[in-house]
């Protein structure tokens, strides 16, 4: 839901991903996500061609970021040298989920293809968003849902808006709320990576007090750890 950036959904060139790898490497990167937007339930075949360029340049651990895949797709992926499946739940109530997303996939395929890719032996990463308008009961039936998967890495997210998008009058997510999903998640999961988007502002600080120990960072965005560095921490 947020708004488009021609640049993200530009198919990159091999030659482009060979140099963008090259600079995670000398940054000391170890795990990468790449987000795809959603192409359907099948992967096309550049993107096969993507992953393998990567892990033949690099031994980063490399996240696939996808909606639902079929079986065969998740099975060339892992072929191609992906580690991971990263796939979010977005609202664990099949009703708010539909309304986030009106076309694609659906909850069930989601959950669907998280087991497929966890049967395939693919590191799993999930998770989902608060302040969408689910109840404590959804956020308990997301959390289990999740514990079933046993991700190493999971992502709760407060919901924030976006300007120039359909959902842009809605409230964003109660920051409070948001943390205290976290810190439920951080004990009574087992113990994966717990990762925050954000990495500045208001909501960075409650990120922290949920049980954060991951951030997400953007090439061009400023990020937690450039703030650190300046501050010399």
């Amino acid at each position: 839901m947020k708004v488009a950036d021609p640049c993200f959904y530009r198919k990159r060139t091999l030659k482009e991903v060979k140099a963008r790898t090259q600079v995670l490497v000398e940054a000391g990167i170890q795990r990468v996500f790449l987000a795809s937007g959603w192409m359907g339930y099948e992967v096309p075949e550049f993107y096969y061609d993507c992953i393998h360029s990567i892990k033949e340049d690099s031994n980063l651990d490399v996240y696939g970021l996808f909606g639902a895949l079929n079986r065969t797709s998740l099975l060339n992926l892992k072929r191609a040298g992906m580690d991971g499946y990263l796939c979010g739940l977005e609202s664990p109530n099949e009703a708010i989920y539909k309304r986030f997303r009106p076309a694609g996939d659906t909850l069930t395929d989601r959950i669907s293809a998280l087991k497929t890719a966890k049967g395939l032996n693919l590191k799993i990463w999930s998770g989902f968003l608060v302040g969408l308008g689910e109840t404590d009961e959804d956020v308990s039936v997301g959390l289990e849902i999740l514990r079933g998967l046993e991700p190493e890495s999971l992502s709760i997210l407060p919901f924030t808006p976006f300007p120039n998008t359909e959902m842009w009058d809605e409230n964003p997510a109660n920051p409070l709320k948001w943390a205290r999903a976290m810190a439920i998640a951080r004990t009574y999961l087992r113990k994966p990576d717990l990762f925050s988007d954000q990495t500045e502002g208001f909501y960075q600080g409650y990120g922290i007090l949920g049980g954060a120990n991951g951030f997400y960072s953007f090439p061009g965005k400023k990020s937690l750890f450039q703030s650190l560095e300046r501050s010399g921490a």
